[in-house]
């Protein structure tokens, strides 16, 4: 069973037009959903990697704000108590000097001393042995305590006395009415610190601060300064509390660090490499998303395998037996009859579609061959009827007297013979419907000659030139009466007196449409029929116009009557509905 070629379809209208493809395309839309949860769940997992670094220091941070934190909210505890008392002013120099000294005694590693100033920041006692009335006003925390009346860390500095790196810390002296009567300071040994921080490790690699309201930096145990944030992250970072940031650090490796406000102008920052963290976070992140690829790649392989499998192939099979089917034959079974139910229905309706179109066909078949036996016989019966008419008009016109009269039935016996001859050619070639043209011409002007008394003694030849084409019957019958009509006005009146000549007939086709000349060489138009009436001339110019043209009729030298007309094709179509 064959049909017309189609357009090729574009590329991608192509792939996606087979089942195979547009399944695979249903599966690919469903997977869009898995595939964005999936991959969201790896970017959250990423993002909780990356997190993890910040949550790391800040970790270190409160170990180390509980260490180190300890010693400064403890020498925040002994000034502050010893500022509370207030008897180191009540007593002696010399006692004052002695009892500082105790204190400092207990834990010499830690402290490095302790002393008591006057409101106007000169020394009155201390610890370790100075000079009495040295002025310390110019050192930070002076000022700071006169302002606020409140405890104060000074910046790191190195002692007065012993020469070292020190954190102080003072508190004021107030009496009963708020006013300020003296100053109790200690300081811390910032080595205390390094030595503390070496003791207890928490993380190889992490890094602690201590950092004073001035910004100066105090590294603990193998802090380096690279390890440090930018000085914009430095400087705002633990002011507010706690903080937790992660970037890049100064030697450009990721760090994570995290800060806390130990007291007012005293932070304590962590800092842990997280350069590890981050490649392993990343490495998770592609192993996620390659495993997400892998399975949805594989899962639309197993789905085109499938389809290919379970799907495509039985139709492939089925298309090849269609396209192999020949009408009048049952379809040709699957051996291989598998596939889904679907399919399987599917080539069962193709199958019985198959076995009725045959039964159809057989039936129209045997309808056709029976209008063909009707048809012949009615052609036939058209045909004697038709001769046997054209006999009575014959023998009618032997009994008048009236050459006119017997000129009419002359031709009205030449038109009913030339429809005989039209239907005599039906049946014989067994084609009712069209008739081949050459044959029926050739056959009509034989005819005509004989009839009108043309042949070599009369001196008048008709020749025919003619393509052979194939008419409808309706239009053959136009045609022959048309011929009939022009060839006996020429024979009556183009060769009057015995005068000789030609009567040429062509019939040729011009694409859809096809052109018949009828031409003579005789004396036109003026020897035209004697009684004047012009009937022929309105029969042929009627009969054009039933073929679906007109005529053009010339009759300087000669006649010529042309006529072009469209040819009518009559379809299968029409043939099987006729025959239905």
């Amino acid at each position: 069973m064959t049909g017309g070629a189609e357009p090729a379809p574009s590329r991608p209208h192509a792939v996606f037009s087979g089942v195979r493809g547009r399944l695979l395309a249903l599966a690919t839309a469903a997977t869009i959903p898995i595939a964005g949860i999936a991959g969201s769940n790896a970017w959250t997992a990423y993002q909780s990697a990356l997190a993890q670094g910040p949550r790391n220091a800040m970790i270190l941070r409160e170990v180390a704000v509980a260490r180190h934190g300890a010693a400064v909210e403890t020498l925040r505890e002994i000034v502050t108590g010893l500022a509370l008392r207030g008897h180191l002013l009540d007593m002696s120099p010399e006692a004052c000097d002695a009892q500082l000294a105790r204190l400092r005694g207990l834990t010499p590693e830690r402290y490095s001393n302790f002393w008591v100033l006057d409101p106007d920041g000169r020394l009155v006692c201390s610890g370790l042995p100075a000079p009495r009335g040295e002025s310390y006003a110019h050192l930070d925390y002076v000022p700071a305590v006169r302002r606020s009346h409140a405890f104060e860390f000074g910046e790191f500095t190195i002692g007065m006395l012993s020469q070292r790196a020190v954190l102080p810390g003072v508190a004021p002296i107030l009496g009963p009415d708020d006013t300020l009567r003296g100053m109790v300071g200690g300081s811390l040994f910032l080595g205390f610190f390094l030595r503390s921080d070496r003791g207890t490790q928490v993380a190889g690699d992490r890094s602690v601060w201590l950092i004073d309201q001035d910004g100066s930096v105090l590294p603990f145990g193998s802090a380096v300064a690279g390890a440090l944030p930018p000085p914009d992250i430095l400087a705002r970072i633990g002011r507010n509390g706690e903080e937790e940031v992660r970037g890049r650090a100064r030697d450009g490796t990721d760090h994570a660090w995290s800060a806390q406000e130990l007291e007012p102008g005293l932070r304590l920052l962590v800092g842990l490499p997280v350069q590890a963290e981050v490649a392993a976070a990343q490495a998770a992140l592609l192993r996620r998303l390659l495993e997400l690829g892998l399975f949805l790649t594989g899962c639309l392989a197993a789905i085109v395998f499938g389809v290919e499998i379970a799907v495509s192939r039985p139709l492939r099979r089925l298309a090849a037996r269609v396209r192999g089917w020949a009408p009048g034959s049952p379809l040709a079974r699957d051996p291989k009859a598998a596939g889904p139910k679907e399919v399987r229905d599917l080539d069962r309706a193709l199958a019985a579609a198959a076995a009725a179109l045959t039964e159809r066909e057989e039936a129209l078949t045997g309808a056709l061959r029976q209008r063909d036996l009707l048809m012949a016989e009615i052609h036939h019966r058209v045909k004697n009827n038709l001769q046997i008419v054209a006999s009575l008009l014959n023998l009618q016109a032997g009994r008048l007297r009236s050459a006119a009269a017997q000129a009419e039935f002359a031709v009205a016996r030449d038109r009913v013979q030339a429809l005989a001859t039209l239907h005599r050619h039906l049946y014989l070639h067994q084609s009712f419907e069209r008739i081949s043209l050459r044959p029926f011409l050739e056959e009509l002007s034989r005819q005509l000659g004989d009839a009108l008394g043309t042949g070599p003694d009369s001196g008048i030849a008709i020749r025919i030139a003619a393509e052979d084409i194939e008419l409808s019957s309706d239009q053959a019958i136009s045609l022959a009466l048309l011929i009939t009509e022009s060839v006996s006005n020429a024979m009556r009146y183009a060769f009057p007196d015995g005068l000789g000549g030609t009567i040429d007939i062509s019939l040729a086709v011009d694409g859809e449409e096809a052109l018949l000349v009828i031409s003579d060489d005789g004396v036109g138009l003026g020897g035209a029929e004697p009684n004047g009436d012009g009937l022929g001339l309105q029969l042929i110019e009627g009969f054009a116009a039933h073929l679906g043209g007109s005529a053009e009729i010339a009759g300087e030298h000669g006649t010529r009557i042309a006529v072009r007309f469209p040819i009518h094709h009559r379809s299968v179509e029409d043939t099987l509905r006729g025959a239905a």
